[in-house]
């Protein structure tokens, strides 16, 4: 009997392991209380909060968005024009936009930038909370480093928002007759989550492929 109760409980410890390891859980998305950068009693015990809302949420973004886009139009897209990029990327650019102190043109100001829609626990709109400030202002800096600001120039990025089927028909450059290896489209577009999956750090910066010998890269490009 007590061996049995040992091997139970060396079970139950081990999916408590697998569980965590591809959990937001103590990633750097997770800017709860206790999370990736250090505690910090200014953030909630909530972790879902810091994205998402289930009332009066963001209406023009999918997923109970808890954040807003100042202004989506500033954006200039990978081939040198302006739009406005598709909900699942605009998702990761509420954040990843990045209001800067150098004063370069933002997406997300900075009331936006540190407010999430409705506050931890109260589940009610016009009730904003101060997200983790150790997040981005840890160790006295103003930024820990500039990596996650995307910011509204995408000409320098990944083109995302675009059709996967026009990419390949223009022959721009050879293309799997569709992406491997759990890497997604979304309506047939590249999104930012193509790539990223941010519910799970496992892979480091959140990547849907661990891209050891550019394995991100063959999921969709021939080479």
């Amino acid at each position: 009997m007590k061996r049995s109760v040992q091997i139970t409980f060396l079970l139950l410890i081990s999916v408590f392991l697998i569980v965590k390891a591809d959990s937001i859980v103590g990633s750097k998305h997770d800017l709860s209380v206790t999370n990736f950068y250090g505690p910090d009693t200014e953030a909630s015990t909530e972790i879902c909060v810091f994205c998402h809302t289930p009332h009066s949420s963001n209406a023009a973004l999918d997923l109970v968005w808890n954040r807003n886009v100042t202004d989506a139009t500033v954006f200039t897209m990978y081939n040198g024009l302006n739009g406005t990029p598709n909900n699942p990327s605009m998702l990761c650019l509420s954040c990843h936009d990045g209001v800067s102190v150098e004063g370069d043109i933002s997406a997300v100001d900075s009331f936006d930038a540190h407010n999430v829609i409705n506050s931890p626990d109260s589940g009610l709109a016009d009730n904003p909370a101060s997200s983790n400030c150790n997040a981005c202002h840890f160790s006295g800096d103003i930024y820990p480093d500039s990596s996650w600001r995307v910011g509204p120039n995408l000409t320098n990025d990944h083109p995302v928002s675009i059709s996967y089927a026009d990419a390949q028909a223009a022959g721009v450059t050879q293309l799997e007759a569709f992406p491997t290896g759990g890497v997604k489209l979304f309506d047939g577009m590249v999104e930012c989550p193509s790539c990223h999956d941010v519910h799970n750090p496992v892979n480091g910066t959140f990547l849907r492929i661990n891209n050891t010998n550019s394995n991100l890269c063959a999921a969709c490009h021939i080479k």
